[in-house]
C-alpha cells in the first residue's frame, strides 16, 4: 500500500471515528443544546458498544459453562439494555432542540451506564473475574464524566458510592448475611474487627479519591468549555459588527465607481504607466505588481457580494479573504484616482500650497503609486472633465512643471520630461 492509499485509509478512519465519537462533529459549540445533544449521541454510541462487549462476554461464558443461570442472565441482559437504549434514542432524537429533553436523556443515560455495569458485576462478583468486573464501575464513572457536567458527575458519584457500599455489603463480602440478626452497635463492633473491614474501607477510599480527581478534571473542562463558548459568542458578535462595517465600506466604494471608473482612460493610464516603469528602471517583479495594480479597480464587480451582510456570511474563509484583499486593493487604487482629481482641481483653482502638498504626499508615495499618479494627472489634464476643458500637451507639461513636480521623485519627474513626446503620442493614438 502506497503513501497515498495509506493517507486515504487514515483519513477515512479518522472521519469514521469523528462521525460516531467526535464531540464537536458539525456542531455550533456556542449552542448549549446542540453540544448536549451531540454528547448524548456520542455517549449512546459508547454505551451501545460497551453493552455489546458485556453481552459477548456473557454469551461466551454461557457457552463455556453451559449453565442455566448463565444463559438466563445473557437472555435477560441484552433485551433489557436494548430496550433502554431505544428509550434513550427516542429522547435524544425526538426533539434535539429541546434542552429539557436532552437533559433528561443525559440523566437517563448516566443511570443506564451504571445499571448495566452493576448488572455485569452482579454476574461475576463470586468468580475469578470479580476484579475485572469491579474495574468497569470506574469505567462507568469516566464515561459519565465525558458529559463535562459538574452536577451530573457529583450526584452520579454520590449515588454510585451508595450503590457501591451496598454491593460491598451484600455481594462482594456478603457482610449482611454473615452478621444477620445483630443490632447496629453489635454489628459495628464485629465489623471493625472483621477481615473484610480493611478491604471495604480501602475500596471505598480509592473510589472516593478517584471520583474527586474525576470531578476536578470535569470542573476544569467545564470551565474551559464555558470560557471558550463565551469567547466564541463575543467573537461572533464582533464578527457580525465587522461584517456589517465591511459591507458598508464596500457599498461606499461601489457607489464611487461611476465617478472614478473611466474604462477608456484606464487603459491609457495603464499604457503610460508601463512606459514610465520602463524608463524608471523598475525590476521585473515591480513591473508585474504595477501591471496588476494599475487597473485593479476595473474588477470592482467582483466584490459586489461584499456589500450585503448575507453575501459576506455565506462565503467560506478563503474566498472571503480573497475578496476582501481585492476590495482593499480596489479602494487603494481609487484613492490614487481621487488624489489625482483633487490635485487637478486645486491646480486649476491655483490653490496648491505647501500644506496641501504635505498632506497629499502622505498618500501612496511609493514609486508604483507615483507612476500611476503621474499617468492619472497627465491623462486627466488632457481629457474633458465636468469642471475643466481638455488641455493641450504643452499646457499640461507647463502645469506639471509649475504645480505637480513636488508630488514626484526627481528621477521620475526628469524621466517624464525627457520622454514627454512619447506620452503625447500615446494619448493622440488613443
Amino acid at each position: 500500500m502506497g503513501l497515498k492509499e495509506r493517507g486515504k485509509v487514515k483519513k477515512y478512519i479518522i472521519n469514521l471515528f469523528n462521525r460516531f465519537f467526535g464531540f464537536e462533529k458539525d456542531i455550533d459549540i456556542t449552542s448549549e443544546v446542540k453540544v448536549l445533544h451531540r454528547r448524548n449521541v456520542v455517549l449512546k454510541n459508547i454505551t451501545f458498544i460497551s453493552n455489546l462487549f458485556y453481552t459477548l462476554i456473557l454469551f461466551v461464558l454461557a457457552v463455556i459453562t453451559n449453565e442455566t443461570r448463565d444463559w438466563l442472565f445473557t437472555a435477560l441482559f441484552f433485551p433489557l439494555t436494548f430496550f433502554i437504549n431505544i428509550i434513550i434514542k427516542r429522547l435524544i432524537f425526538k426533539d434535539r432542540h429541546d434542552m429539557t429533553k436532552q437533559s433528561v436523556a443525559m440523566y437517563v443515560m448516566a443511570v443506564y451506564i451504571f445499571v448495566s455495569t452493576i448488572l455485569f458485576y452482579a454476574r461475576f462478583y463470586d468468580t475469578k473475574l470479580e476484579m475485572a468486573a469491579y474495574v468497569l464501575i470506574y469505567y462507568a464513572v469516566v464515561v459519565v464524566s465525558l458529559y463535562q457536567s459538574k452536577g451530573l458527575t457529583l450526584w452520579s458519584s454520590i449515588g454510585m458510592l451508595i450503590v457501591l457500599t451496598i454491593i460491598h455489603f451484600t455481594l462482594t463480602y456478603s457482610i449482611t448475611t454473615e452478621f444477620q440478626g445483630m443490632g447496629v452497635g453489635e454489628f459495628l463492633k464485629a465489623f471493625v474487627k472483621h477481615q473484610s473491614f480493611g478491604d471495604v474501607l480501602l475500596r471505598t477510599l480509592v473510589f472516593v479519591i478517584f471520583t474527586i480527581v474525576v470531578y476536578s478534571s470535569v470542573s476544569i473542562g467545564e470551565y474551559m468549555q464555558e470560557e471558550r463558548r463565551r469567547e466564541l459568542l463575543k467573537r461572533n458578535e464582533i464578527q457580525a459588527d465587522f461584517t456589517e462595517t465591511v459591507s458598508e465600506l464596500f457599498q461606499i466604494i461601489l457607489a464611487m465607481k461611476s465617478d472614478y471608473l473611466d474604462y477608456q482612460n484606464s487603459y491609457l493610464i495603464a499604457e503610460m504607466s508601463d512606459k514610465l516603469a520602463l524608463y524608471s528602471g523598475l525590476d521585473k517583479n515591480a513591473k508585474e505588481e504595477l501591471k496588476c495594480y494599475v487597473n485593479v479597480h476595473l474588477k470592482i464587480a467582483e466584490i459586489e457580494p461584499l456589500i450585503s451582510v448575507e453575501g459576506v456570511s455565506e462565503m467560506n474563509f478563503e474566498l472571503l479573504k480573497e475578496k476582501t484583499f481585492l476590495g482593499k486593493e480596489i479602494a487603494r487604487r481609487i484613492q490614487v484616482t481621487q488624489k489625482s482629481d483633487t490635485i487637478i482641481r486645486n491646480a486649476i483653482d491655483g490653490v496648491i500650497n505647501e500644506d496641501f502638498i504635505k498632506e497629499a504626499n502622505k498618500i501612496q508615495v511609493d514609486l508604483i503609486g507615483q507612476i500611476i499618479l503621474m499617468a492619472e494627472l497627465y491623462i486627466g489634464m488632457r481629457s474633458f472633465k465636468s469642471y475643466k476643458r481638455p488641455y493641450t500637451h504643452a499646457l499640461t507639461v507647463n502645469l506639471f512643471k509649475k504645480y505637480f513636480k513636488d508630488f514626484f521623485s526627481e528621477t521620475l519627474f526628469t524621466r517624464f520630461l525627457q520622454f514627454q513626446e512619447e506620452f503625447n503620442q500615446i494619448y493622440l493614438n488613443s
